[in-house]
């Protein structure tokens, strides 16, 4: 996903500020990611599609398989 981004890398944005803060408003996270809430929504959802990120009745949390990308990644 970053590297096709026009606007830059995100994915691991995303990930870690969601892996920091777990059901947290999405509102808040994209604050957290400098992101719009609007394009965070829909970039969690791109992620969602890959298992990496679960919904909660409030925000989100990491999946076992998201926090070993964001391990990977980090890395």
């Amino acid at each position: 996903f970053d590297r096709r981004s026009k606007s830059g890398p995100w994915a691991v944005a995303a990930l870690q500020a969601i892996a920091a803060q777990p059901a947290v408003r999405a509102g808040d996270l994209a604050e957290d990611a400098s992101m719009e809430r609007k394009d965070f929504k829909a970039r969690v959802r791109k992620l969602k599609a890959l298992g990496l990120p679960e919904s909660l009745e409030v925000g989100y949390q990491l999946s076992p398989r998201g926090r070993a990308v964001l391990h990977h990644l980090e890395r």
